[in-house]
């Protein structure tokens, strides 16, 4: 950062004192004085100030483009090109002139539709919103040939895909065979869209993040409960597109922030009743092990119970969803499944906090144990008043119990010798979730809208562990042996909610948003721990012992307030200015307390090392202003934010008090150019910091493991990441080619990293400390082909990631170098109403090295393959079979192991219309499913075995509801 830049930034120092004065009373009046009973009428004079009175009269706009060729780009003279309202019904209509030049003028503020008809090319479809005295440049519509569109894919209807705009629409009955089949099935024959085994989507190169139902989320951020419920014919076209955000939406300017998204779209038939599904499975005894540990888990006999109902009324819709299982059905979506593996931590960079300080947050289950789930949700939503008016609620209650076992290994890698550490865990999980999530959007007037959001999660807790630890020197002699219980129960509260207030003016392209939002966090815990540590002298012979009986209740508390107040202005129609400023306030309040037992054998003795009270208080203020270049092909920024960081840390029982003021400069750049409809490169730079957690800062040792002692670090500092990203897409939505590739590097200032001390006697002692040199690359391709001659899918996978992070041994720097490689090819083939058949073989590489300990590279490679069948026999049989491969080359100690994991069922459904499915099948057919993981990272090698699953027999009954199912009707 600039010295010359940070003394002219600091000239406008009164200027940010008084917009920081100003915001903190508007927000001081907007949370205290505005209630949620009478939020309206406090907002009357608010409305009639900032957004005025809206002109209702008529304007006019004009919608113009021209066509042509796809293949040789030759103007289409008398091409047919129609305006269609939203009622369906025709408003204008026309031939393209001579020049293929079409222009519709005088057009009142509203969303069209156009549709452009020729003969023997396929139809053109887009939706257009229209503002007021808008002129809407549509540039060059290529047309796509009837005769290309059969060479490419031979489909049953010359309709059965769609390309509306940006959006490749597929009509399910052309693709759709079997009646039973959900959505998830569907998708997998589309062309471009690929499902993995885990329900994780990805279409035209590019993951999905989210799963629609007529155009509104379906139980919030989870897609399986839709893609695995919903029947496939009960849709009536897949809607594949990349959905912008609401910003973008609202603004009517292009952010270039995008998300894959698919929409389900609903026959009328199945909206005019309910539909929905009952399922049931039992199955028998299960004997669960993990390698060297004699003991046996999950003896019980195995089911699973699912019921979905869906009814609609109007524009009205309700759902409900329940599960009941102690398999690994736990309905995790796969989107909370890589949250939780890849980053078990919620960062939220105003407040500071990690929502996972006391225990995982919503998804207990990650495949480690032995599950059982007992899950209902409810989702309701409405639109009233000609859609002025529109209601999204969503419910769920998770009850979670898991029983574990693990076995961990560990190789640490010190600056003068190594030492071995091994860990048998035994523990038991509860845990319950309620979530409570709404939405609502009012359009006040043509121009203005108000949107308020509510979130609550409320969570309940009890676990507890018993755990076997031993260390061991380099000569395999043990230096120290711990035994302790750890037991733990709690509650956790989460409640956030915003207000939105939007408004647009004559002038497109000008508008203002203003924000309001909050969250708060209460968090309570009991924690109890019961150790025995024995500390030998390298050989037999005790050295010391100690032994630890106490109690730590613990609150944590977090009030984050702020408001954002946005503004755009067109400078032209392609140039536009983008401001911003936000200012949030966030008080963190920690009371951990530590008690041994008195004479009398209860906890009173208090323990003044081991507790601590602290106030945490995060005061950021943040100004950005961007120059946004819009065209129909480029989308493109340039811009900087201004952030001010103000941080107290005071400590109540210390009574000392650490103010830490940081001034920083991001700039930012962003380009996104569309090649083609269907391609486009982008690429950004952006900067972010990042504020130490309470958890931290906190200047108490946490003893839970009294071998591995984490202590706060009250001195941290704020850490600044610079982030660049390229990427590059190329897609063919007839024949199903696609091509994704992605980029992206860090490097960032001032990171938190361990700083690690390890005694004579084996024990670890680690703080939080900065450090500078930490990077990261990491990069994606996806390359996806047909080859419709025989039916052939192909898709490719190579990823990878080279990261360089620092951190500290017994005082001395390590600088450590990790590589990791990854590729996976997939081939599929099907024929209709006979077999389907899939084959996906992949190899990962990881290889990691410290630079304390330059002889010591711990290299080696993972093996794995998939394949699966399904057979569709006479008398409306089906059989399926599953299997997998896995083998872990031995790496230096750690052996390497195989195993053949094999799943077998035999389905057949019944009834004229299918609708109930009768099953019986097993899974792990030869009993070698086993729970196993390896990591190599910084200066040490982890390789951990745990419970799982494994071989049961099972028999299932699956009924499907509908109301309308090709005109019968079924109670």
């Amino acid at each position: 950062m600039a010295t010359k830049v940070i003394f002219q930034l600091l000239e406008f120092k009164a200027t940010i004192n008084r917009l920081y004065h100003f915001f903190c009373f508007f927000v001081f009046l907007l949370h205290f004085r505005l209630s949620m009973k009478h939020l309206l009428p406090h907002f009357k004079l608010l409305l009639l100030f900032c957004f005025g009175p809206s002109l209702l009269c008529a304007q006019n706009g004009i919608i113009k483009g021209n066509l042509a060729d796809t293949n040789n780009y030759k103007t289409m003279a008398y091409s047919s090109v129609a305006i269609i309202k939203k009622d369906s019904v025709i408003f204008r209509r026309q031939f393209t002139n001579q020049l293929g030049v079409f222009q519709f003028g005088k057009l009142p503020a509203d969303t069209y539709r156009i549709l452009i008809a020729r003969p023997s090319y396929a139809d053109y479809e887009e939706i257009i919103l229209l503002q007021e005295n808008e002129v809407k440049e549509l540039g060059t519509i290529s047309l796509i040939s009837k005769e290309n569109l059969l060479k490419e894919i031979i489909i049953k209807d010359r309709q059965a895909i769609k390309i509306k705009g940006d959006t490749v629409e597929f009509l399910v009955d052309s693709f759709l065979t079997n009646k039973s089949a959900n959505v998830e099935d569907l998708l997998k024959k589309l062309p471009g869209i690929q499902v993995d085994k885990d329900g994780k989507i990805t279409a035209q190169g590019q993951e999905v993040k989210r799963v629609l139902v007529d155009g509104e989320e379906f139980f919030g951020n989870d897609p399986t409960v839709a893609t695995r419920n919903i029947q496939a014919q009960n849709v009536e076209t897949v809607q594949v597109f990349d959905k912008k955000s609401e910003q973008t939406a609202f603004t009517g300017i292009d952010d270039g922030t995008k998300e894959k998204t698919i929409n389900l779209t609903l026959k009328e038939d199945a909206k005019k009743g309910y539909f929905g599904k009952l399922r049931g499975m039992y199955g028998s005894k299960n004997n669960s092990t993990i390698p060297n540990v004699n003991q046996s888990f999950g003896t019980e006999n195995r089911y699973e119970g699912e019921a979905m109902f869906n009814k609609f009324k109007g524009k009205q819709k309700i759902s409900v969803f329940s599960t009941l299982s102690n398999t690994t059905n736990t309905d995790m979506s796969w989107e909370d499944r890589e949250k939780y593996l890849g980053n078990n931590v919620e960062y939220d960079e105003a407040s500071g906090y990690m929502y996972s300080y006391f225990e995982r947050s919503e998804g207990d289950f990650d495949g480690n144990g032995l599950p059982q789930t007992r899950y209902i949700g409810g989702h309701y939503n409405d639109k009233l008043n000609n859609d002025k008016q529109s209601y999204q609620l969503t419910a769920t209650h998770r009850n979670t119990m898991v029983r574990g076992l693990e076995r961990d290994y560990t190789k640490w890698i010190l600056p003068d010798t190594t030492y071995f550490n091994q860990i048998l865990t035994d523990n038991k999980t509860n845990r319950t979730n309620n979530s409570l999530n709404g939405k609502s959007e009012f359009k006040l007037d043509s121009f203005s809208s108000l949107v308020i959001r509510a979130n609550l999660m409320q969570s309940y807790y009890d676990n507890i562990s018993e755990v076997v630890s031993e260390n061991f020197n380099e000569d395999s002699l043990l230096v120290n042996k711990n035994r302790r219980t750890n037991s733990s129960n709690g509650e956790t509260l989460r409640f956030d909610y915003s207000f939105v207030l939007n408004k647009k003016f004559r002038t497109v392209g000008r508008t203002v948003s203003l924000k309001f939002d909050q969250r708060i966090n209460d968090n309570k815990r009991t924690g109890n721990l019961f150790s025995n540590t024995t500390f030998y002298n390298g050989d037999t012979s005790i050295n010391s012992e100690q032994n630890l009986d106490q109690q730590t209740p613990a609150s944590e508390k977090g009030n984050a307030i702020g408001a954002t107040l946005s503004y755009t202005e067109p400078l032209s129609k392609k140039y536009f200015l983008v401001s911003s400023y936000d200012y949030h306030r966030t008080l963190n309040k920690s009371i951990i307390n530590t008690f041994n037992k008195d004479l009398m054998g209860a906890y009173t003795k208090r323990v003044d090392s081991l507790s601590n009270e602290l106030n945490y208080t995060i005061g950021i203020q943040k100004f950005e202003l961007l120059l946004r270049y819009v065209t129909k092909k480029t989308n493109a920024s340039i811009g900087a934010k201004v952030s001010h960081t103000l941080l107290n840390q005071d400590n109540v029982l210390n009574d000392t008090l650490i103010t830490q003021k940081f001034l920083n400069f991001f700039p930012s750049a962003r380009i996104n150019y569309k090649i083609s409809s269907t391609s486009s490169f982008s690429f950004s730079y952006s900067g972010s910091t990042r504020q130490p957690t309470l958890q931290q800062i906190n200047p108490i040792q946490n003893l839970s493991n009294p071998l591995v002692v984490f202590l706060g670090n009250p001195e941290l500092i704020q850490s600044f990441r610079n982030d660049i990203s390229l990427s590059y897409n190329n897609y063919k939505p007839i024949s199903g080619r696609s091509i994704w590739f992605s980029l992206s590097l860090s490097n960032t200032f001032n990171d938190f990293t361990n700083y690690d001390v390890v005694d004579e006697l084996g024990r670890r002692v680690f703080k939080s400390v900065n450090v500078n040199g930490n990077q990261s690359l990491n990069f994606n391709l996806y390359y996806y082909l047909e080859i419709k001659s025989i039916n052939l899918s192909i898709g490719n996978n190579l990823r990878g990631g080279a990261y360089k992070n620092v951190n500290f041994i017994n005082t001395l720097s390590n600088i450590n170098n990790n590589l990791n490689l990854n590729y996976n090819i997939n081939f599929s083939n099907e024929k209709e109403d006979v077999y389907e058949i899939y084959f996906s073989p992949g190899i990962s590489y990881n290889r990691s090295t410290t630079s304390l300990r330059k002889d010591q590279i711990t290299n080696f490679y993972t093996y794995t393959t998939s394949t699966g069948i399904s057979i569709y026999m006479p008398k409306k049989f089906e059989w399926f079979a599953e299997h997998t491969w896995n083998k872990r080359a031995q790496s230096g100690l750690f052996t390497g192991n195989t195993n053949h994991i094999i799943n077998l069922s035999l389905n057949r459904k019944l009834f004229k219309a299918d609708q109930l499915e009768a099953s019986v099948g097993v899974n792990d057919l030869l009993n070698q499913n086993i729970g196993f993981e390896r990591t190599a990272n910084s200066n040490y090698i982890n390789e951990q075995n745990f419970l799982v699953l494994k071989r049961y027999y099972w028999v299932a009954l699956t009924w499907h509801l509908n109301s309308n199912r090709g005109g019968t009707n079924e109670e």
